[in-house]
């Protein structure tokens, strides 16, 4: 997974593994998430983290990223899209139907129908 250091334009490598239990009740206590990723721990919580590096930069089971890296002054872009395509890859695999549903809880309906190509469906109220 490529992921772009947005101060120099360099391509990094992400890595994307499943969370433990143990880690994804320690993102309780850390201030660069706001998401309360400990009610999905009965779920498949995966992270993206740098190449041999530590930080968590992002979790899906829902998309969150870090503060730091969201916004217009975010240090490392390309953080949703990473963890959308692993998403896509990981149902086309496991034969689920090839269905994704992402459901902004903010104004982020446009953004994601201008970055990704996502529409709008009338059912989901807002969701895509």
């Amino acid at each position: 997974m490529n992921l772009i250091n947005t101060e120099t334009g360099e391509e990094l490598q992400g890595v994307i593994q499943r969370m433990s239990l143990e880690e994804i009740l320690t993102v309780k206590n850390d201030p660069n998430f706001i998401f309360n990723w400990p009610s999905e721990k009965e779920n498949e919580v995966y992270k993206i983290q740098l190449f041999n590096q530590e930080e968590i930069l992002g979790l899906i089971s829902l998309i969150e990223s870090a503060n730091k890296h969201k916004g217009k002054n975010k240090k490392i872009d390309n953080i949703p899209a990473c963890l959308i395509a692993f998403t896509c890859r990981k149902v086309f695999l496991k034969d689920y139907e090839d269905f994704v549903s992402l459901t902004p809880k903010t104004n982020l309906i446009e953004y994601y129908h201008i970055k990704f190509g996502f529409i709008e469906s009338r059912k989901s109220n807002g969701g895509f």
